[in-house]
């Protein structure tokens, strides 16, 4: 969420500068081409087609400027609050699965994974992963020949 504040402002920023920028060269050409009385003028191509440009530099200027107000003020990102597990009943090794489990949630967890990890005896993981499961915490899907843990 930091780094849409950071972005928003440096949006914010740059559209405003060229923001300003552009509209000193529209007003330039504004101004050259009232001298100049283009209407039906040859010489005034260049000037039309200059206003013709820095009408669409104006919407990129614009769109820059949303994206920016938008990443600064109004960012949707929800806060995750993690979820509070009672692990009061659990034993030394259940906590030591399940903190395991738990840091590894973002890529998933295996019931191998926690095997090797450990150097428990397969029955040994099957048994602490039943009383995860009976506890609520946990839960565990059927992947091919293996299972893998989730949190509940």
């Amino acid at each position: 969420m930091e780094n849409n504040k950071r972005l928003g402002i440096i949006l914010v920023v740059l559209s405003l500068v060229i923001g300003g920028i552009f509209i000193y060269y529209i007003s330039n050409l504004t101004q050259k081409s009232q001298e100049l009385g283009c209407f039906n003028n040859q010489e005034c191509f260049a000037v039309e087609k200059g206003l013709s440009v820095s009408h669409v530099a104006i919407g990129i200027f614009s769109f820059m400027l949303a994206l920016g107000f938008y990443l600064l003020f109004f960012n949707m990102a929800e806060i995750i609050k993690q979820k509070k597990y009672d692990l009061s009943k659990l034993n030394k090794e259940e906590k030591r699965v399940f903190s395991f489990i738990r840091e590894n949630k973002e890529k998933g967890t295996y019931q191998s994974n926690i095997v090797e990890s450990f150097n428990f005896p397969k029955s040994k993981v099957t048994r602490i992963l039943d009383r995860l499961e009976q506890s609520g915490v946990i839960e565990r899907k059927r992947r091919g020949m293996t299972n893998i843990i989730v949190l509940k």
